[in-house]
């Protein structure tokens, strides 16, 4: 009985580690905004005192940001797997620091002192998005990949001088992001 129970324990684990926190997973105080995009083309990323521009382009986006490579990094500070990925992020930033941007883009809007109190508390050295602007650019993006606007979270865009490289759904090992970004990389010759 007791190595049944272990054994259901550990596969509802790893189930969800390796999977998306999906629309019924949401809390009542975070539903997501319903958004018209179909005329807006910049999207402004805040992070308090910080601003990143977003430009729909053809292929992409524009981002503002010297980095040749960014990745578009969508959660929310009550989904497990979001949070469960966080330090492989912050590895991530500081191994390709100068290369590769990364960029938080809560699907939730947070009072400015509680998202402070999540990236301090989670050492994140990355920008985060808590801005008005983050609904309209994950329907935008979603849109652009043929996704539902109510797609699973984690969800990562990776960026390449703007132009879409690769997407993942749910949490993905840091091994295979880093893959990913090296690859990026030598498209940029960086």
């Amino acid at each position: 009985m007791r190595l049944k129970f272990f054994t259901i324990s550990v596969l509802t684990l790893f189930a969800l580690l390796y999977t998306g926190c999906g629309e019924k997973k949401r809390e009542k105080k975070t539903d997501r905004v319903t958004v018209d995009v179909k005329q807006k083309t910049v999207f402004e990323l805040k992070d308090g005192n910080r601003t990143i521009k977003a430009t729909l382009k053809d292929e992409g986006f524009a981002f503002d940001v010297a980095e040749p490579v960014v990745m578009l990094d969508f959660f929310a500070t009550w989904c497990p797997p979001c949070r469960a990925e966080i330090p492989h992020l912050v590895n991530l930033q500081n191994k390709y620091a100068g290369k590769l941007k990364i960029v938080g883009v809560s699907i939730e809007l947070k009072h400015p002192a509680e998202m402070k109190r999540f990236i301090t508390g989670h050492d994140i050295n990355y920008f985060v998005s808590n801005a008005p602007d983050n609904m309209a650019l994950a329907a935008k993006v979603a849109d652009m990949l043929h996704q539902p606007r109510n797609f699973s979270i984690p969800f990562m865009v990776l960026f390449v001088d703007g132009k879409y490289f690769r997407h993942y759904v749910g949490m993905v090992p840091e091994e295979m992001l880093e893959s990913d970004i090296k690859e990026a990389l030598k498209k940029v010759g960086k």
